[in-house]
């Protein structure tokens, strides 16, 4: 599906979309439809930075119980649940555990080293679109500069890019 008029939708028709998706019936099982909520548009990123997707996250009170990932130019990319069973939110993800930057700097400082500070986090990918983590650069005063991955309670570095997994 990709959304008609200009080719780069604005993040706002992109949420929309998403939202019209799943009040439609079209993605979601009937207890999501019914109670789950449509949030703001997240923008994916490369780890270089470049700009990738939007992800539309879908709470259900206050859990991350799924979501959608749109490529820039409206083409919806993927819908998905965290449920296993329809209604059965409380194994869903928290949604502070993905969309609280401060919770998440938090988390990786224990994984920092002497004299890194964390910068501002951005939502990335680990070598794959298909697997959405948060990138936390951490700087020294030199100017060197690494990377954390952040995925739900799960901190580390970036495997190499030539791997797979």
């Amino acid at each position: 599906m990709t959304i008609e008029g200009q080719p780069a939708p604005d993040p706002g028709r992109i949420s929309q979309c998403a939202a019209d998706l799943l009040s439609s019936g079209q993605v979601g099982d009937l207890p999501l439809r019914q109670s789950g909520q449509v949030g703001p548009p997240w923008l994916v990123s490369t780890p270089e930075r470049e700009p990738h997707s939007w992800l539309i996250p879908v709470t259900a009170g206050d859990r991350f119980a799924a979501f959608f990932q749109f490529l820039l130019d409206g083409t919806l990319m993927r819908f998905s649940t965290f449920c296993r069973k329809p209604g059965a939110y409380k194994q869903c993800p928290a949604v502070t555990e993905w969309f609280d930057l401060a919770g998440l700097r938090a988390k990786a400082a224990n994984h920092c080293l002497p004299g890194e500070i964390p910068e501002e986090p951005f939502l990335t990918f680990d070598r794959s679109p298909d697997r959405i983590v948060w990138a936390l650069p951490l700087r020294e005063s030199s100017g060197r500069q690494r990377l954390l991955f952040v995925a739900g309670d799960a901190v580390y570095p970036p495997p190499p890019g030539d791997t797979f997994g």
